[in-house]
């Protein structure tokens, strides 16, 4: 009788091992030494064109099969490295040995600040890898660095672009811009963030592109208080976030240094504006963080506790948010027409969040995210 049940036990218990929901506490693998890594498959220069870019196919990435040992399950990774972003991963839990990426989602993996930052209008050369494990407990092995080469045009979206090139941004061609406030009216307004500690004094030039090509639009310098085109001296500025008003028809500019606080106004009903939780600015991240406490009502963006400079989204769906929203900000007054009235947002729960302002060079907007705070 004891005997049966000692067979009852190990039967029931090699049973429950059968139904591990993961299969990756009972898994046996090759010792790490013996684990065959992926290979990454090479690929020729991959054109990121307009054309692909409207058209908006499929690029495929390709590798040959880890060998774990065992007939288990393995999570594949892509990575990619830039000097912005070293190991940024493109894509994650892949139970196939391809991926396929499109067009549209490539191209903002490679250009945004958010991601790789790599500059538009030529070849850029960039490190990938694939990296496969059979879970979280289990080894991890990596593929070989292969070398991918991208033609990266400078994608025309339809919104023509007026960009801010100088110090602050070692003189970048077009990552910090403004878009047209309507199609060939070349009158431009918005936030360009020109923090920078290295430096003192801040100079630039404005760069409109108004075409998807190689070469740099035209440069427009300081002369006499006026804009001209390709011509005059750089402006000069203090190195801070600053909202600009530009107008190419006549030459007119302004540029409003915005030092102070960024808040969120309004928060729980609370509309005194100085007493509203602050977002903390990091270099490191060019982006303005705060965690606080949601009870309910309407909130937008301030600057420098100023109602002249306060920022929600323009499209009425974004007015709603909730854990895990990134919506696009806008000046309330580019805003307000659009949604009807203040670009008020609110959240669909009370909790306690984690709230990111920034600009992504990839679509050269403005962002808002929130998530819930762990």
């Amino acid at each position: 009788m004891k005997n049966i049940k000692y067979l009852a036990m190990l039967t029931a218990a090699a049973m429950l091992a059968a139904c591990d929901p993961n299969g990756l506490d009972t898994v046996k693998t090759y010792p790490a030494e013996d684990i065959v890594a992926p290979t990454l498959q090479p690929m020729e220069t991959v054109e990121v064109s307009q054309a692909n870019y409207d058209e908006n196919g499929n690029v495929t990435f390709s590798w040959t099969a880890a060998d774990f040992g065992a007939a288990a399950g393995v999570d594949y990774a892509i990575y990619m490295s830039s000097e912005n972003y070293p190991d940024m991963c493109l894509a994650s839990r892949i139970n196939a040995t391809s991926y396929e990426i499109d067009y549209q989602t490539l191209y903002n993996r490679l250009i945004g600040e958010s991601y790789l930052g790599l500059p538009k209008g030529g070849v850029q050369t960039v490190p990938c890898y694939v990296t496969a494990t059979t879970g979280s407990n289990f080894t991890v092995v990596k593929s070989a660095v292969v070398n991918i080469d991208f033609d990266i045009a400078r994608i025309s979206t339809g919104i023509n672009m007026l960009y801010v090139s100088g110090d602050f941004n070692s003189n970048h061609a077009d990552r910090d811009g403004m878009e047209e406030d309507s199609d060939g009216s070349k009158t431009y307004r918005g936030l360009i963030n020109m923090k920078n500690s290295a430096i003192t004094s801040n100079s630039f030039n404005f760069l409109e592109y108004t075409y998807a090509g190689s070469s740099e639009g035209d440069r427009y310098g300081d002369q006499g208080g006026v804009l001209v085109k390709n011509g005059g001296d750089p402006i000069v500025s203090d190195p801070e976030l600053s909202w600009f008003t530009v107008d190419l028809n006549t030459g007119a500019y302004t540029v409003k240094t915005l030092d102070g606080p960024v808040r969120l106004a309004g928060f729980n009903g609370n509309w005194g504006l100085g007493s509203n939780p602050e977002m903390v600015y990091n270099e490191e991240t060019n982006d303005w963080t705060c965690t606080a406490e949601y009870a309910s009502g309407n909130f937008r963006l301030s600057i420098n506790d100023d109602w002249s400079y306060t920022f929600g989204p323009k499209a009425v769906a974004d007015l709603k948010i909730k854990d895990g929203s990134d919506v696009k900000i806008y000046h309330n007054d580019v805003s307000k027409p659009v949604v009807g009235g203040d670009a008020n947002m609110t959240i669909d729960q009370p909790g306690r969040y984690n709230f990111r302002l920034y600009y992504e060079s990839a679509d050269c907007t403005w962002h808002f995210a929130i998530e819930l705070a762990k």
